[in-house]
């Protein structure tokens, strides 16, 4: 899951929306055929964003693992929100659906990745040891590392606090009845998985206390 994670920040494929003011310069979006063999053959939308914090890392990633506070942020501890989210994301109808979490770090940085999974499909393809590769996994998640500055470069008396990077992505399965794919459906997928992003990293900074 973590390397599936990291393979969708390359964004080979991204997009240029010369008419939309959603995107800036602080988010890039990709669509891309999904031709994993373990995967549904649609499209995936994928919004990331990087942005700096006046936290050291390791305090970041202990408040976002955090399962006291991640209702704070985290819109799958948002009680009805989770199936709706699922659905969203995986273009699968509202069931039992659960969240796979991974995380660790290390004093190169820290990882926080997860997915929604339906239940019932967890339970038949894995529990009773039958085909994993039938689950259909689209992670998420943030990436935590130090920003990387010498604490003389950090302030005129060296003593400002550590920074660290996030950066958080987001993707979202587009299901189409055939091989290709509208406009009008890119232009959905690219408005949904941005307000995602967007409304997650509002509420990582305002939970931080880093509004701007």
């Amino acid at each position: 899951m973590v390397k599936s994670f990291c393979e969708i920040l390359s964004m080979t494929e991204k997009l240029d929306f010369s008419t939309s003011s959603e995107l800036n310069n602080t988010y890039r979006v990709s669509i891309r055929e999904n031709e994993e063999t373990t995967q549904s053959k649609d499209f995936i939308a994928t919004a990331a964003t990087s942005l700096w914090f006046p936290l050291a890392f390791k305090t970041v990633f202990n408040f976002l693992k955090d399962d006291k506070t991640r209702y704070q942020w985290d819109v799958f501890a948002k009680g009805n929100n989770v199936t709706e989210l699922a659905r969203v994301l995986t273009g699968t109808l509202p069931g039992n659906n659960i969240t796979i979490i991974q995380s660790s770090i290390d004093e190169m940085g820290a990882f926080l990745i997860y997915a929604p999974v339906d239940l019932p499909i967890v339970t038949s393809s894995i529990a009773n040891g039958g085909d994993a590769t039938k689950v259909d996994i689209f992670p998420l998640g943030i990436i935590i590392s130090p920003d990387g500055r010498l604490a003389s470069e950090r302030g005129n008396n060296g003593s400002a606090k550590d920074g660290s990077i996030l950066t958080v992505a987001f993707q979202q399965l587009i299901c189409t009845n055939n091989n290709s794919i509208s406009q009008e459906q890119r232009m959905e997928a690219v408005t949904s998985v941005l307000n995602l992003l967007s409304s997650t990293v509002l509420q990582i900074k305002a939970a931080l206390g880093c509004l701007d």
